[in-house]
């Protein structure tokens, strides 16, 4: 039996703990999008477990935003979540596709714009993904493009290869195709432009509305993908190498790194959340507590492949502690 909370009823001052969530996904002529963690009002999912089980994200927004998300974010996102965690399963060919920047979506649409890295964990042989102009590019030349379905023809083309990471700045027209299967990590932002869409009709298209928003230069890709464990390497290289700590973007609205825990870690959280997906293998992550009578233990959680989990900024010390050889 799962009891549901409403915030009033939600105990403020009970110890928050590792959270996932039940997976809320969106279907397309592409394939599916599931959302792992996201707070963007049309996709809130539920929690999956714990005492919190049933609620709802923004639930857990409304009551415990400043214990989640920590103060200095809180101060500055107030009750936004500012990151979203999906996992894209892309069999198909996605539209051409771009999002807006912080400020424009802000003055347009009381919105956050979308910064996004992609971190691809398959790709078969023909999979592609599109990423940027190829040359410089007018927005004339963009219209007329999109309206006769060769606006992919003007973009890079990405040969992608599993390990990749991709960082799509705000302005940059992407797309992809074949089989693929990314974890998607942006800004908590639903406002998405489609170019082009070849299952649509170009009447459709959202190239009007995006015509000034969009970066016409030439996108420079090893400014962009990371391979081989280099900060910046040519498309054509091999699998990531990862060491102890890659670094995989570093903006002003979020970072991303990518660890391979072969021993136990010590993490101190300081004043902010921090998501961990699992690629490989499983981990438990421990957090000292304790009892009702005083004593100190460890609370265990194990995730696996696949799973992402929100570690509040509440939880100021944990450990991470791999169960599985790789």
């Amino acid at each position: 039996m799962i009891q549901y909370l409403n915030p009033t009823q939600m105990e403020q001052n009970k110890k928050l703990y590792p959270i996932t969530f039940n997976r809320e996904k969106e279907m397309h002529s592409w394939g599916t999008e599931k959302f792992a963690i996201a707070d963007l009002g049309i996709v809130d999912p539920t929690v999956k477990d714990g005492w919190l089980a049933g609620n709802t994200f923004s639930d857990i927004m409304e009551t415990y935003i400043e214990r989640v998300s920590g103060e200095e974010i809180y101060g500055y996102y107030g009750r936004q979540f500012p990151v979203a965690v999906s996992f894209l399963e892309i069999d198909g060919q996605m539209p051409v596709m771009c999002h807006p920047d912080d400020e424009a979506a802000g003055q347009r649409y009381d919105a956050l714009g979308r910064r996004t890295l992609w971190y691809i964990t398959e790709a078969s042989e023909n999979a592609r993904i599109y990423l940027g102009f190829n040359g410089e590019m007018t927005a004339s030349g963009l219209y007329e493009k999109c309206l006769d379905g060769t606006v992919r023809d003007s973009l890079n083309v990405i040969i992608p290869q599993k390990g990749d990471a991709l960082h799509i700045s705000p302005g940059t027209p992407y797309s992809a195709e074949g089989h693929l299967r990314i974890v998607a990590i942006s800004e908590a932002s639903a406002i998405t432009f489609t170019l082009y869409d070849p299952e649509g009709n170009p009447e459709d298209s959202h190239v009007a509305d995006a015509i000034d928003l969009i970066d016409y230069g030439r996108t420079d890709i090893s400014s962009c993908l990371k391979r081989s464990g280099s900060q910046a390497a040519a498309p054509s290289s091999g699998s990531r190498t990862v060491t102890a700590d890659s670094q995989l973007l570093s903006s002003r609205e979020f970072s991303v790194k990518e660890m391979k825990v072969s021993d136990p870690v010590k993490v101190t959280a300081g004043n902010s959340f921090t998501i961990y997906v699992c690629l490989e293998g499983s981990i438990s992550i421990q957090v000292p507590s304790k009892n009702e009578s005083g004593g100190s233990h460890m609370e265990n959680s194990l995730f696996k492949k696949g799973d992402a989990v929100l570690m509040p900024a509440d939880i100021e010390e944990f450990f991470l502690v791999p169960t599985d050889r790789d």
